[in-house]
């Protein structure tokens, strides 16, 4: 069947102009996405080379809206030390300008802390310590940090059980230095608030039949220096049981130097997390970032070597807060709390 030109044009505008909606309708929303800065993420889980996971990264952060990512090691123990970290994430920061900053100390400051008991610190050993604080702090990091205070060995055996007082010497050392160069320090910490069976979904050959408290140590190592920013890491993803919204306001409420960054995934205690069973945020986590509207982030701890699980519930989070709190949470904060170049 022909047509005469005329009526050809009229079709392939009648057929154009739902694709022209549509594109408009898809532009209109992409601009009201909220952009995330990612403040706490992994290039990959343990090997040196880092080139395929921040190019993953980068895909990633693109599709889902993740404007800039802090880079950290994770807090790796004396078996990796140096796996990756502090040169290594400088160079990637470098030459990814904008895109990521980073932290240090997992691979060096972490694995002195695990090692050495706190009655065991010698003028040597913290003048060591001290030195090599120093040295990330003029490296340009934006923090120090992956460092632990009670971290669970990994259900898959790729990283053992950690544990170290949040009061060591060594922890109060670096609040001073985090104090006296604006970085704030991330600390790995199960919520251990009363001494109590170590967790059976979590336990195994390397993990204690018992923890220890140690809630009054956090306290401790808060109230050391005021100037110290500690930023609490994976609010939402909680292995004991403990990290209630409860105990996270309680302590927000006495320490304003203490920050939190959030982070999701399936395997947390899911009485604790973010997310009611429909995907909605739960009306008592939304009270909580009301009530403490500057002292929480996004901190995925997306690994980019696996599935982008916890990047993916971070944009739904940021997606599911009022107006109001989202651009805080999702961007707004880091800058307060990280030291990032202007």
């Amino acid at each position: 069947m022909n047509f005469d030109p005329v009526r050809r044009r009229s079709l392939g505008l009648l057929f154009a102009l739902p694709l022209v909606a549509a594109a408009r309708r898809g532009a209109a929303q992409a601009a009201r996405v909220v952009p995330i800065i990612d403040a706490h993420a992994h290039p990959t889980r343990s090997s040196r080379n880092l080139n395929d996971g921040v190019r993953t990264a980068l895909a990633l952060m693109d599709q889902l809206g993740a404007k800039m990512t802090i880079l950290s090691p994770p807090p790796f123990p004396e078996s990796e030390r140096g796996m990756y970290g502090n040169s290594d994430l400088r160079d990637v920061a470098r030459a990814h300008a904008g895109r990521f900053a980073f932290t240090a100390g997992g691979e060096s400051l972490n694995p002195m802390i695990q090692q050495i008991a706190p009655d065991r610190i010698t003028p040597d050993i913290l003048s060591r310590f001290q030195r090599e604080a120093e040295g990330i702090a003029q490296s340009g990091a934006a923090g120090f940090g992956e460092i632990a205070a009670e971290h669970f060995s990994n259900r898959m055996g790729r990283h053992p059980y950690e544990s170290s007082p949040p009061d060591h010497p060594l922890f109060l050392a670096l609040a001073d230095i985090s104090a006296k160069y604006g970085m704030p320090i991330e600390l790995h910490m199960e919520a251990v608030p009363q001494d109590m069976p170590f967790p059976p979904a979590r336990s195994g050959p390397p993990n204690p039949a018992t923890l220890k408290e140690n809630i009054s140590a956090f306290e401790r190592l808060l109230d050391h220096n005021s100037k110290a920013r500690i930023v609490w890491l994976h609010a939402g993803w909680d292995l004991s049981g403990e990290r209630t919204v409860k105990l996270m306001r309680s302590l927000l409420e006495r320490h304003a130097n203490l920050f939190m960054s959030v982070k999701s995934d399936h395997s947390g205690v899911r009485l604790n997390a973010p997310f009611l069973p429909d995907g909605t945020v739960k009306p008592a986590w939304v009270a909580m970032l009301r009530a403490f509207p500057d002292r929480f982030i996004i901190g995925s701890d997306q690994f980019f070597d696996e599935a982008p699980e916890r990047l993916e519930r971070a944009r739904k989070l940021v997606d599911g807060l009022p107006a109001d709190l989202a651009p805080l949470v999702a961007s707004g904060n880091v800058s307060r709390i990280y030291r990032l170049a202007a």
